[in-house]
């Protein structure tokens, strides 16, 4: 084997334009796939821990999903109805489900919370301005339990006043919003002034809300878009929890419709029951003591069903003690959804990842796109390296007829081209780990940010940096170096079908 390594270095310096062209095409997409490879690391590491840390921890409990639809922290997506915004279902057992997960192990922290989305509004009028679109001061409202959500979330930098007292219509203000209500309506929002907010619901429902302090994000490049923080009772309303909806939830499957066979007349009267009495018009028109109030009757039973429902939750956040495995958590999460299913409580559980699938679907749709461009790549060179390593065989036809000659055996042959593609590749590919670290450190040194609310969301953070991993490296070694033996088999295999005579005869050519 010596000899045959030996062979084929001298073989790689003898054709030194055709080794640096190959060499350089695998040391090049090694550095493209690896620099692409680092920026998706990061985001992913990035967005997962921010969002642990700050938003979703480590485990979600919501109501079981609707069919159709996808639902995470931040709402539920219809694909086959855009335009509607639908409510995030309630838990239907709240006290059930909270049992079940006292009584799991590994969990550390919990917290209820409720999610919504709504626009601040400057009155109680909205006037849509088409040419400031984009700085409409839209935001998602989270209002958890007040002690146990700031103990399990700590983080919010307050840059002014404080966190909204329980029992109240006050808020906490996320800094860019206050930057898009002063863009949108050239109004600045002060501390302890009152403000409007609009659900984003079919509803259009207005309340006023009292600013008590102004927040910064944990983390100043955060995906993570604008948000309020609240109390339950003000942001239940917004979506929907009160009294009168769970009422609806509630109905029977099955209703009695025997009155429809009644008719017309036995429900509603006659025509001429309506109009028999001479005083019809007159105790209408000429009443002067009639109170448009009463019109409507006894509202008491309406008012009682619009209070908000104080024991509705739309999530459970669940964070697990410190050092678990993510294997460790799954394993939590598969305990948690037996023993709902065994309880016949209508709960699921699920990771972190799929309570933020709104940020994380846009990284994963870059990774996607990242992955289909890197098999592209590999398809080029790898047809590159083919058509080269062909060219470069017959033009030693006269060499493999001369070896072929002396007594060496296609297996020799065949052995002394492979290890000049191995010993070429691994050299390139060494190369190209070498470029790709010191690109990925140059340009983390840049530091550079995006600002852009959209674009943060897109990349999943505002931070453009790059995470080198050994097993992205070796991987990636791996598949090349499969690839560039693959390209070898036919040029290879074609030489070898050549009689050394032949080969001797085109070499003297």
């Amino acid at each position: 084997m010596g000899v045959i390594f030996k062979l084929a270095i001298n073989n790689l310096r003898q054709q030194k334009s055709k080794t640096i062209i190959i060499g350089l095409f695998i040391a090049i997409g090694m550095m493209i796939v690896q620099v692409g490879n680092g920026f998706i690391e990061s985001v992913n590491h990035g967005m997962e821990k921010d969002f642990r840390a700050n938003y979703t921890a480590d485990i979600i409990v919501s109501a079981p999903i609707p069919n159709g639809v996808f639902m995470d922290l931040f709402g539920i997506t219809d694909l086959a109805n855009v335009m509607e915004v639908k409510q995030i279902p309630a838990l239907p057992d709240v006290k059930a489900a909270e049992k079940i997960i006292s009584e799991t192990s590994g969990i550390l922290q919990k917290s209820n919370i409720v999610t919504t989305q709504g626009i601040l509004m400057e009155s109680d009028e909205f006037l849509l301005e088409d040419q400031d679109m984009m700085k409409i001061p839209v935001f998602y409202m989270f209002a958890g339990e007040s002690d146990a959500y700031f103990k399990m979330f700590p983080n919010q930098k307050i840059t002014e006043g404080r966190y909204p007292a329980p029992g109240t219509n006050e808020i906490l203000i996320d800094e860019r919003l206050k930057k898009n209500f002063y863009e949108y309506y050239k109004s600045e929002m002060q501390l302890n002034q009152t403000i409007y907010i609009s659900g984003v619901s079919m509803q259009t429902l207005i309340r006023e809300a009292k600013i008590v302090g102004f927040y910064n994000q944990p983390d100043e490049n955060s995906a993570m878009y604008s948000i309020i923080y609240a109390d339950p009772s003000l942001a239940r309303a917004f979506a929907d929890l009160t009294y009168g909806a769970n009422f609806v939830q509630e109905l029977p499957d099955e209703i009695n419709f025997d009155f429809s066979t009644s008719s017309e007349d036995d429900l509603f009267g006659s025509d001429d029951d309506l109009f028999a009495s001479d005083d019809f018009g007159s105790e209408i028109v000429t009443s002067g003591d009639v109170s448009f109030d009463d019109i409507l009757g006894d509202t008491t039973l309406r008012d009682e069903l619009n209070k908000t429902d104080d024991g509705a939750w739309h999530y459970i956040l669940l964070r697990c003690e410190k050092g678990m495995s993510d294997v460790e958590i799954d394993a939590v999460i598969e305990d948690l959804n037996n023993k709902f299913a065994a309880a016949g409580v209508q709960a699921v559980a699920r990771n972190w990842a799929h309570a933020a699938g709104t940020f994380t679907s846009s990284v994963e749709s870059i990774s996607s796109l990242f992955t289909v461009l890197i098999i592209i790549l590999a398809i080029v060179v790898f047809i590159i390296i083919m058509n080269t390593m062909v060219i470069s065989v017959l033009e030693r036809t006269g060499e493999i007829g001369t070896m072929r000659a002396i007594g060496a055996n296609k297996s020799f042959v065949r052995k002394l081209f492979f290890c000049e593609s191995i010993t070429l590749t691994l050299g390139a590919e060494i190369v190209g780990t070498i470029l790709s670290l010191v690109v990925m450190g140059v340009l983390n040194l840049c530091n550079f940010t995006v600002s852009d609310d959209i674009a943060k969301m897109i990349l999943g953070g505002g931070s453009i940096s790059f995470i080198p991993t050994v097993g992205n490296f070796v991987s990636t070694m791996i598949i090349i170096l499969v690839g560039t033996i693959l390209a070898n088999l036919y040029p290879v295999s074609s030489a070898l079908k050549i009689t050394p005579l032949k080969a001797l005869s085109k070499g003297d050519a």
